[in-house]
Formats: C-alpha cells, structure tokens, sequence
C-alpha cells in the first residue's frame, strides 16, 4: 500500500497493510532533523504516512497581535482589540483567495501518494486571540451578544474556507483549537456548544457532503467532550495525549464512534524510556486503539532532548505493526 492508501483504509474503517503513523517534534529539533535528514525528514527519511497542510487565512487583518518568539514555541503577549466591538467595524475577508489553499496544493503535488489533512481553525481558535485570555474568558460570559456578532459575521468566510478546502485533493479536513487543558474543560459544555461546536456544525456537514472526515484537534484531557465530538459528528481526534487520556478507557466511552490521530506519550515514554518501554507502551496503545482499525500514530511535540535512537526504535516498531 501507498501512504495514502494505507490512511484511506483506516477512514474506510478497513485494517491497512500496517498502522499508518506521523508525529511531530519541539521546532528546533525539527529544523535540525531537517538539516541532517533532509527536508521534511519525517517524511522523506522516516516514511511518515500522513502530512497536515494549512489553509492560512487572516480573519483580521486590521489587527495584529504581538507575540515573542524562539525556536520552539510562541506567545502572545499583547491583544489585537482593546474592546472587541472593534472588530464589527470592519469587513471580513472572503475566502476566495487562491493564496489560502497554496499550502494544499502544494503539498499535494509534491507529496501525491501521502495522505494530506488540511487544516483550518475552528471558531474559537479563529477568535482567541482577539484579547489575553483571562480577558477572553471574561468577555465570553460578560460581553456574549458581540462574541455571537463576531462569529457571525466570520460565519460565512469559515463557510467558504471549508467548501474550498474540500474541493482540493485532501484527505481529511482537520479543524483545531484546544479547549482542554491537562485537569478538563477549559470551558463549560454549555459554552462549548454554544460559542463553538454551533458554529462549526456547518463545516463538518460540508466537509461529509463532500466525502471527506472531519478530524479535531485539542490537547488535553479529552474525556469531558468525547459526548460533543461525538453528537456534533467529529470523525477523529488528535492527539489523546496518554499522559492525560488512558486509551482503554477511551476505547470503552468511544465504542468506536472517534478514530485516533495520535496516541503517542510524546513526554515521557518516547524521549526517556528504554526499547523496551516504547514498545510495551505502543502495543499497549495499538491494542486498545488500532488492534481492529480506527489508528493513526501520532504525537504531540516530542522534545528536543529525545535521543534520535529512540526516534529510530519508535518509528521501527509502528512500521511492524499489522
């Protein structure tokens, strides 16, 4: 099988040749990976099975956050509104720009046997950032009449991003923004649905109408929304963390209902553990998660301290998995 056929075959709920994988590492790492290895190492040296493209597109324009930066990571640290009915002031960009999809269709056709998910924010993701978070927070309950305006008014580009997005050769169309955090729900259920799933319910029925899954991204302890992803009609999830999320326990609540785009101990067991202990700890996740279908390794970053060795010994021991 193809990379992108052995991807296919586990959408289709069919057992592939092996379990498909990808994983994602701390940015510095992979900059240097990508110098010893050659571009895009995870692919192009260690076969992954699965590339995320993006549709990139600025909601706003007018604004603009003010982050810092380093190899790994950023962090905002300024707002883009004093007050957010600033942003009912101007018109939002459509999303019919060709510039939006260029990611896709490049990796496309530079990657034409590997599967693409292709991914856009979710509507809180496309908002967050508008204020710092505990001002964000506090607007969500205090101001919620113009947080509704503004994700109706964002509405219709979301709308036009997923239908684009889905006429494109992609596999999966990956929506993301994290609501959890390491202890639960950064936000109540109620809130959840809604300032977030009642606006992307649209977008996973385009992405259906279109014959593509819909797969979520959120770090965290999950087991408090598995009830949304599953009655908003989320296909997978990415990553259930292990640290956080036991996968048997998420087997048994999910039923199979969710496919995993994950499953990986990024923190611990990959970086820190012995041959011995990566393996254990991916045949215990292949056994409850992906023994009859429904798997696609995958990681959280994995830190830059991780010793290539192990690196090599994961990636080994996903290839042998049948």
């Amino acid at each position: 099988m193809t990379s992108r056929e052995r991807v296919l075959a586990i959408l289709k709920g069919e057992k592939p040749d092996r379990i498909p994988f990808n994983f994602w590492m701390d940015r510095d790492i992979m900059i240097e990976l990508d110098c010893l290895f050659g571009e895009n190492f995870r692919v192009n040296y260690y076969g992954a099975d699965v590339i995320e493209a993006f549709a990139f597109m600025d909601y706003f324009p007018q604004f603009q956050a003010e982050y810092i930066h380093d190899e790994k990571t950023s962090w905002q640290v300024k707002a883009k509104v004093d007050d957010f009915s600033q942003i009912l002031e101007y018109p939002i960009p459509r999303g019919n720009n060709p510039e939006i999809y260029a990611n896709i269709r490049d990796t496309r056709n530079k990657y034409p046997d590997k599967a693409i998910f292709a991914m856009m924010m979710a509507p809180l993701g496309i908002i967050s950032n508008l204020k710092m978070p505990e001002d964000f927070y506090i607007g969500l309950m205090l101001e919620s009449d113009i947080i509704h305006e503004i994700l109706c008014k964002i509405k219709p580009t979301m709308i036009e991003i997923a239908e684009n997005t889905c006429k494109e050769d992609i596999d999966v169309l990956y929506l993301a923004e994290d609501f959890c955090m390491a202890t639960g729900l950064m936000y109540s259920q109620k809130m959840l649905k809604e300032f977030h799933f009642e606006y992307m319910k649209d977008v996973i029925q385009i992405a259906h109408d279109a014959g593509k899954k819909v797969f979520y991204h959120t770090d965290g302890f999950i087991m408090d929304a598995i009830d949304l992803f599953i009655e908003y009609k989320i296909d997978g999830i990415n990553p259930v963390e292990p640290r956080y999320n036991d996968s048997k326990l998420f087997s048994e609540k999910t039923k199979g209902k969710l496919m995993v785009y994950g499953g990986i101990d990024n923190c611990n067991i990959i970086p820190n553990g012995t041959f011995d202990e990566i393996e254990k700890h991916l045949n215990y996740q292949f056994q409850n998660l992906g023994k009859n279908g429904g798997l696609i390794f995958s990681s959280h970053d994995i830190p830059s301290c991780c010793p290539i060795e192990n690196l090599d010994f994961m990636v080994k021991t996903i290839k042998n998995m049948k």
